[in-house]
């Protein structure tokens, strides 16, 4: 299948995310500040350079391109109503608060951690692959405001790419036919099934790395299709710098596309595989060093500066298991059957490979949990939130390929219109469940942010206690808005920042003379009736304890 206009464009615009990360990142490598201008004229030549080579090459499908250009604004602009009226990143958990200090340390400094000493405040993120947090803070620089502001529009800039790939793979993949871009749309729809992998991942559980890199993967798997159906080196150069982009935004998704591309270009080595006109085998190769080569080359330089990022395949952590109570079993029932249909088809074998793959870093991920004592197979879980995507694909294709039978029974369902009926009802079915789900309150506000900045510029970080609902609002204020440490001082001590422990302690006398409160309304009367109000900024407000309190630096 030729590449349609729309793969140009979502491509391209793969590569300015994954050029912003790579420039930045090779630019502090150097010893050189990291210049969000700079970076942007370089990424935006770059998506110019690669829509020009790839729409020279393209065939114009208006239908694609209005239907992929729709799934991504849709997917862009839900993600942000998600997020509203702040546009805040609407997660939890102490992951967001420590992707949020690196950014910060980010827009600060223009550089990325070098010193190990400062993992008394940033912890495991000195080591951590800083894709997220350039493109936050670059974002941040670009539009006038800061990485927490530009981070929630990031994510949904990437995710909405995201989805226009999974549509463009799914057509790609179905047979010829006038069904091709409504089952297309299908693919994209069955990910709300497993809601909490493909946007609770980022919206509730704050896996923000890992979402962002979510896109570099998904760009890698349709490389690689593209390069599967008619091998080129243009193909082989983008699986590298999505390749690239991944592994320094998550590194864990690079493995099993590696090996698929192993996989494939091994399959296309086989004498038999080499019919009159096939590449030769030293074209096959090259194009394989093209692929893996840049990828090698990121990892060897981010493991020398950063080696306590590999201890990372070892250590636990929270991740949800694939239950039928998370996930609808019709949707595993539907995924297994398609996965047998799909590994009897020539052009599915990708999709099948990728399954394989997942499932063999899982594996090994397990046995490396396993062997460091960690209580949970932490890393191998979280290798789900990658296969949901070939799955979803893999029931598309099935049920493209169920349509086209009952064409051939019932002639009138040959219309375009039928097919998207279809599609339609599985939508609604799939969507109205969503769309009932209470929002998960968010734990960061604009006014609580204004309330902390507030008392970081009139009063010492140490004097400020948190009164505050949510156990993350408070540490989010500690570390990210504060800047205190997380290895030394209150942050050792859990009672800082939990709500009902604080509570008390602004009951008692004697505490520390400050605090923030998230809802003054909501305070009990005991303290609201012992305290001054110093600065409020809506519900939120700065509170001075009346009489004595416990000295502080």
């Amino acid at each position: 299948m030729p590449l349609v206009g729309a793969e140009a464009a979502a491509a391209s615009a793969a590569v300015f995310f994954a050029a912003a990360i790579v420039v930045a990142y090779l630019s502090d490598s150097i010893g050189l500040p990291i210049v969000p201008a700079a970076v942007l004229i370089v990424s935006l030549a770059a998506i110019a350079f690669a829509f020009r080579r790839l729409h020279r090459s393209a065939v114009r499908d208006r239908a694609a391109a209005a239907i992929g250009g729709a799934i991504a604004a849709s997917t862009f602009a839900w993600l942000l109503w998600l997020a509203r009226p702040e546009f805040l990143p609407t997660g939890s958990g102490p992951d967001l608060v420590h992707h949020l200090a690196l950014i910060g340390y980010i827009e600060q400094h223009w550089r990325l951690v070098h010193d190990v000493r400062l993992s008394e405040y940033l912890g495991e993120m000195i080591d951590y692959t800083p894709g997220v947090h350039l493109l936050a803070a670059l974002a941040g620089a670009w539009l006038r405001t800061d990485g927490l502001h530009a981070l929630e529009a990031v994510l949904a800039a990437t995710v909405a790419v995201k989805a226009g790939f999974v549509f463009l793979i799914a057509r790609r993949l179905v047979s010829s036919g006038s069904a091709r871009d409504a089952f297309g749309v299908a693919a994209v729809l069955l990910l709300l099934v497993p809601y909490v992998y493909s946007v609770g991942s980022f919206t509730e559980q704050s896996y923000l790395a890992q979402a962002v890199s979510e896109l570099f993967a998904v760009a890698m798997w349709w490389a690689l299709l593209v390069w599967d159906e008619r091998p080129s080196r243009g193909a082989a150069v983008l699986f590298a710098i999505f390749g690239v982009g991944a592994f320094l935004t998550w590194p864990v998704w690079t493995g099993p596309l590696l090996l698929v591309f192993a996989a494939v270009a091994g399959v296309r080595l086989v004498p038999d595989n080499h019919r009159s006109g096939a590449r030769p085998v030293s074209g096959t190769l090259l194009d394989l060093a093209v692929g893996i080569a840049p990828i090698a080359a990121i990892a060897a330089l981010h493991g020398i500066r950063h080696p306590g990022g590999f201890r990372m395949a070892g250590t636990g952590g929270f991740a949800i298991w694939p239950t039928a109570d998370v996930i609808r079993p019709w949707f595993y029932a539907l995924a297994a059957i398609a996965i047998l249909f799909a590994a009897r088809q020539r052009r599915m074998r990708v999709v099948v490979l990728l399954l394989i793959a997942i499932a063999v870093q899982a594996a090994v991920l397990t046995a490396t949990a396993r062997a460091s004592g960690a209580a949970a197979p932490y890393l191998a879980l979280k290798m789900f939130y990658l296969a949901i995507y070939p799955m979803a694909v893999a029931i598309a294709v099935l049920a493209a390929a169920v349509w086209q039978l009952a064409t051939t029974r019932v002639p009138r369902l040959r219309s375009p219109a039928a097919a998207w009926i279809v599609v339609s009802l599985i939508g609604v079915a799939i969507v109205r469940p969503l769309a009932a789900a209470p929002r998960p309150k968010p734990v960061l506000s604009e006014t609580v942010l204004q309330a902390g900045e507030w008392a970081k510029a009139h009063v010492p970080p140490a004097c400020v206690d948190y009164l505050t609902q949510d156990v993350y609002t408070a540490y989010w204020l500690h570390l990210a808005v504060f800047g205190q440490p997380r290895a030394s001082g209150r942050a050792m001590d859990d009672e800082t920042f939990e709500p009902r422990k604080a509570l008390v302690r602004w009951i008692l006398p004697g505490g520390l003379p400050y605090a923030i409160a998230d809802d003054l309304d909501a305070l009990p009367r005991d303290i609201r009736g012992n305290v001054d109000v110093v600065a409020q900024f809506g519900r939120a407000a700065v509170v001075k304890r009346r009489g004595a309190s416990a000295p502080c630096g």
